[in-house]
This record gives structure tokens, sequence and C-alpha cells, in this order.
């Protein structure tokens, strides 16, 4: 079950009035690979984000409540990012919200902006690549999806990739590691999977996901799979899968 309240406040960055979520809870059904937590639709991630209906300014419900921006980074913001999000607002339609994905994207792409760190904004990215996931987009073909979520990708995967510089979890290399699996970057998804694995001895269930994804890897299998499926194969799946590595040493 999901909670919020909601709040009036103005965009901080052009004094529109609106309304913003402080949201709570979920009902956790499971797990994708890259760590997508599954849930009770609707999913939380649709209502955590907000964007301004003048000036598509997008964020969390903290970027809304924390006050004015500063009057460099708002004259920044008109000058340099308007046009950066313009090329997409025609997806948005007239009068509805934009979609999910396109706000987070919005967000991510707003964020250095703002002073987030490279994690934050990577992680931003990142659900704008998830929101592909739960919400369909019936204006784009199958090519045109792929080239969306390679953007998304490419995007998420640069910005995690920085912050591993300071970053001291090592789940972000299990993270970093599948996002490059599914772009197709066979080799920098390995050494993202083996550096987890030298670094971390838990979560266990993480573990065992990267040790079977470095076989999908070397395969040049980038497919989206639920945890559930790639840790728990039926009979059937575990020796199509078997076969074909053995295959590939023989």
């Amino acid at each position: 079950m999901i909670c919020w309240s909601t709040i009036e406040t103005v965009c901080p960055m052009c004094g529109c009035p609106l309304y913003v979520r402080e949201v709570g809870g979920c009902d956790i059904l499971g797990q994708d690979t890259d760590l997508l937590i599954r849930t009770r639709a609707p999913h939380v991630i649709r209502i955590e984000v907000h964007s301004c209906p003048d000036c598509r300014f997008s964020g969390y419900s903290s970027d809304f409540l924390e006050g004015r921006i500063s009057e460099l980074t708002i004259e920044t913001y008109f000058r340099e990012y308007i046009e950066k999000l313009g090329d997409d607002c025609e997806m948005a339609g007239p009068s509805a919200d934009p979609p999910t994905r396109l706000q987070y994207f919005w967000s991510g792409l707003l964020s250095p902006l703002l002073g987030h760190p490279a994690r934050e904004t990577g992680l931003r990215m990142l659900r704008a690549y998830w929101s592909l996931r739960l919400d369909p987009v019936p204006d784009l073909d199958d090519s045109g999806l792929k080239n969306l979520e390679q953007r998304y990708l490419r995007q998420a995967i640069a910005y995690l990739r920085k912050s591993l510089r300071q970053e001291k979890n090592p789940v972000y290399l299990y993270l970093v590691g599948e996002l490059c699996r599914r772009k197709g970057n066979w080799m920098h998804s390995q050494n993202y999977f083996n550096r987890f694995l030298a670094r971390s001895t838990r979560p266990r269930h993480l573990r065992n996901a990267a040790s079977r994804l470095i076989k999908r890897a070397r395969r040049r299998d980038c497919r989206h799979m639920s945890m559930e499926r790639l840790l728990y194969p039926t009979r059937d799946q575990s020796k199509t899968i078997d076969g074909r590595e053995e295959e590939k040493g023989a």
C-alpha cells in the first residue's frame, strides 16, 4: 500500500504554484537484476517525481521544498537547460503530466546544476530507464524504444561510473556491471562484476547473481531478467543455459 501527503508549494525555479507529494510505503513483490524493486501497482517511483507545469523543472519533493534557488542558477537554467528539455517536450502532450520516464530524465539533466553528486544524478537517470519498463510507450516502435533505453542507460552508467571513485558500497559495482551488460558493454560488465565479487561477501543473492550474469555477459546476452528467474530457473531453463555454456567452453 502506498501512502502520501500533499503539500502546496511553488516551483523554486519560476515561482509557479503547484502541489507535491511526500510518499511512503509499498508492497514488494520481487526484484529485477538491475535492482528495480517490483511492487503492487502503482509503482512508488511513478509518484515520487514532480515537474513544474510552466518551466518543466523536475525532481523529488525535496527539490521543490528547499527554498528558492540562487539567481545565477535560475539564469543558467533558462539560458542553457530549457532547450535541452524542449527536445522531448512534445512527447509529454499539451495538457497531461509528462511521462514518468521524461520527468526522471529531466531531473537527471538538472541534477548537476543543483549541485547533486554524480551518484544521485546517475540514480535519477536509472529511474528514467526503469520507467520504460513500468509505463508503456505506445508512440515508439521496437527500434525507437531500444534507442531510448540506450540513451538512458548511457547517462546512468556514465554518472554511476564517475561516482565509484568515492563510493564505498560495493553494491554499486554490481549495479554498474548489470547496466553495462544490458547496454552490451560486455568486457566492462564482466570487470565490474568481478570487482564486486572481490570486494564483497554480502549480500549473498547478489554474489550469486553476479556469478551467473558474468556467464551471460560472456555469451553476449543482454536480455532483461527478474532476479527470481536468474537465481531459480526451471529445470528446463537450467539445462539450456548449462548446455550453451558447455558448448562455448568446448
